[in-house]
């Protein structure tokens, strides 16, 4: 966890016995001597945090420097709807404000497999009040994409905490649970992300900006996708892309152009930017304001209009041309959601993650619809011990799945033959 600077009574670390925490995030000062002294005699490790010459008088008054192998992402979101003019917007179309790390925990795992990512965000100051429920959720959308959070308290909590307020204290310990509740879990992981939609980008200079955005915004339409770093897409296996989206700034470079045509004359839908000339196919006969949606082989190549197209519509739009035939998950009665799916090599084994982010009341109920048949189903719940099984019922091809109400997060384990 994040140990706050004014906690210097060596006490405190009392509140760390019975839970999954064994490291101290600290920055530096004399007056957190006895508490490091403590931590230590507790088998706790303490890491120095901070800008560089805070790290820096924390190493050399012995704290540990941060690992080689671990990522700290200081500039990651406290998970939530972004409130506007003071409100929080939700509702069936809230998706768009929704605040998430997982786009970023994803790109992150493609990028430096080797390495952990912990997301260093804090609670939001005051006036906003952090409830518990946005807590777990902040666990939630962590745990979900495969980082961990150095859990960082509130000014509320960090007053009441020290002083036994047992409203904070049972806070606390619900924080606790729910950190644990991820790394039981830990093993969902290192399962392979599902999804039929591809974006092949470098992710850098001047393709940075719009290309992560739109995984962001794949991740808000509940659009299941999978990353593909351009350097290694032209080597890269498709099997299992309907669509790939690869609107990076100027032209494909000639290896990833014959990829990507060899993908459309397959039957493949590819979004290409405006540098895609010229332009391979002949007209669909589709009106589209936004793209030119060209015939090849099999497949079609929608080809950007704008330069600089809007990541929004490109989420939507490579949406919309595919359909939902192809869909990973689909979720009913949800709103302001995310969701991430993922499974085994060989796809029997498969997990569905959903973050709601809309405070829904307690008696709604949800269904979550996957294609093929499902053997059996377990509901995995925050503040439970064990997991539940699901009725199943098996329509449209696939399985629906009955959820209870989502108030922050459900983890579906699925078994298929």
């Amino acid at each position: 966890m994040r140990w706050p600077s004014a906690w210097v009574d060596p006490a405190l670390l009392g509140l760390l016995e019975g839970t999954p925490f064994n490291c101290l995030a600290m920055e530096w000062s004399a007056a957190l001597g006895p508490v490091v002294s403590k931590a230590r005699a507790m088998n706790l490790s303490v890491v120095a945090i901070g800008k560089d010459s805070a790290r820096a008088a924390g190493v050399g008054a012995g704290l540990t420097a941060p690992p080689d192998n671990l990522l700290l992402a200081a500039d990651s979101v406290w998970p939530g709807i972004t409130p506007v003019n003071g409100a929080e917007l939700s509702g069936p179309t809230a998706n768009p404000w929704i605040d998430s790390n997982g786009w970023y925990l994803r790109l992150a795992k493609v990028q430096s497999p080797e390495k952990t990512v912990w997301l260093m965000f804090e609670p939001p100051a005051p006036p906003r009040v952090t409830v518990l429920d946005a807590y777990l959720r902040a666990i939630a959308d962590t745990g979900t994409w495969g980082g961990r959070w150095a859990v960082s308290v509130d000014a509320d909590l960090r007053g009441d905490l020290p002083r036994g307020d047992a409203k904070a204290l049972a806070t606390w310990k619900a924080i606790a649970a729910a950190v644990a509740f991820f790394e039981k879990r830990r093993v969902w992981s290192l399962l392979q992300p599902l999804g039929v939609v591809g974006v092949v980008s470098d992710f850098a200079g001047p393709n940075k900006t719009a290309s992560e955005e739109i995984l962001n915004l794949l991740g808000r339409r509940s659009l299941a996708y999978r990353i593909l770093e351009k350097s290694a897409a032209p080597t890269a296996s498709l099997a299992g892309f309907q669509a790939l989206i690869a609107v990076d700034a100027g032209a494909p470079a000639p290896p990833l152009r014959r990829k990507l045509l060899a993908f459309v004359q397959q039957g493949g839908l590819v979004m290409a930017g405006a540098g895609w000339k010229p332009a391979d196919g002949k007209p669909a006969g589709v009106d589209h304001p936004r793209v030119d949606v060209r015939k090849l082989g099999k497949g079609r190549l929608a080809i950007s209009k704008a330069e600089e197209p809007d990541p929004f519509m490109i989420a939507r739009d490579v949406h919309m041309l595919m359909g939902r035939t192809y869909d990973v998950a689909r979720f009913f009665n949800l709103s302001a959601f995310l969701s991430y799916c993922s499974a085994t090599v060989d796809q029997t084994q498969e997990a569905v993650q959903i973050v709601s982010f809309a405070g829904r009341p307690g008696d709604d109920v949800a269904t979550a619809w996957v294609p093929g048949k499902c053997t059996s189903a377990r509901l995995f719940s925050l503040g439970s011990e064990d997991p539940k099984p699901l009725e199943m019922v098996s329509e449209n091809g696939g399985t629906s799945l009955f959820l209870p109400a989502v108030p922050v997060y459900a983890g579906l384990e699925l078994s298929r033959a």
